[in-house]
């Protein structure tokens, strides 16, 4: 995928969440787990292939190609 600037990484998006959220470090820290458990769970059920910052910074989720199947039989 072209636009995929990096990878993110619990400590990218902790940086993240304090840039965004304005929180602590800790707290970051804590939250980032939280988000990329999650986004274990979604890929482990094929939602998702995975997660990355877009070339805006964007924190981004790369779903699945059944996933987008149904995103489009939706609309």
């Amino acid at each position: 995928m072209a636009n995929i600037m990096e990878s993110a990484s619990i400590e990218d998006i902790a940086l993240y969440l304090q840039r965004e959220d304005g929180i602590d470090a800790a707290s970051a820290q804590t939250a980032a787990q939280q988000v990329v458990n999650g986004f274990i769970d979604m890929r482990n059920k094929g939602i998702i292939k995975g997660w990355y910052f877009d070339e805006l910074g964007h924190l981004e989720l790369l779903p699945t190609d059944i996933a987008l199947s149904i995103i489009e039989r939706q609309k």
